[in-house]
């Protein structure tokens, strides 16, 4: 496993909070490291490499399969493995900056295992961003202390259709949660409205701590 990891030169300040960004299927750490300029400065940014290497370049949490209809999916008990090796990874990196809570930001791939590490560890991880994504259909949700959610889909995705992100939406609320939820007339990426809108939810959900 590989323990790439793309972060600040300079030490995290003690009023800072970290934010474990997970990269999406294909990426790398350098994918989403250069959002944290356009996001609060007390937030403080840390990128993972995704363990995997994918067939085409870049990297992945879990390997993807396609079965004999042609659908992409995943095995769930590929998604339970990285699921429990990027637990390992998370709770080291917590203990090297020397914090017991972080902020999460997932996009695509990278947004499946922000959610259901969430999920699992509400306490640990209380703000999440969850991006061009959705919560995996095998994932049963189990948080008792829901964790606060900013969760933006491109209307246009041809990657994950926006339908899937819209089902997540409906089976967090069952289960309690609140999501901040809004859909841009975008494709599978992040646009300037939903960087510029994704930082005011931070700026506002971390005045609040």
């Amino acid at each position: 496993m590989s323990d790439r990891i793309l972060r600040p030169d300079t030490p995290i300040d003690q009023g800072q909070i970290p934010l474990l960004m997970l990269h999406g299927y294909g990426a790398n750490e350098a994918d989403l490291f250069m959002l944290a300029a356009d996001l609060p400065g007390n937030l403080y940014p840390v990128a993972l490499r995704a363990p995997l290497d994918t067939p085409f370049g870049g990297y992945a949490w879990f390997p993807l399969h396609v079965d004999n209809d042609g659908n992409i999916d995943a095995r769930p008990e590929d998604v339970r493995q990285a699921l429990t090796d990027l637990e390992k990874r998370m709770q080291q990196i917590l203990r090297q900056l020397n914090r017991q809570q972080a902020a999460l930001l997932g996009f695509s791939q990278g947004g499946m295992m922000a959610y259901m590490l969430a999920d699992r560890h509400p306490q640990k991880f209380p703000l999440v961003a969850a991006l061009s994504t959705y919560l995996p259909n095998a994932y049963a949700l189990q948080a008792d202390i829901k964790p606060q959610l900013f969760v933006s889909h491109g209307l246009y995705d041809d990657v994950i259709p926006v339908d899937k992100a819209r089902e997540s939406i409906e089976r967090l609320r069952r289960h309690g949660y609140t999501p901040h939820y809004i859909e841009y007339p975008t494709g599978h990426y992040l646009s300037e409205e939903n960087i510029r809108d994704l930082a005011l939810w931070f700026d506002k959900q971390l005045s609040k701590q």
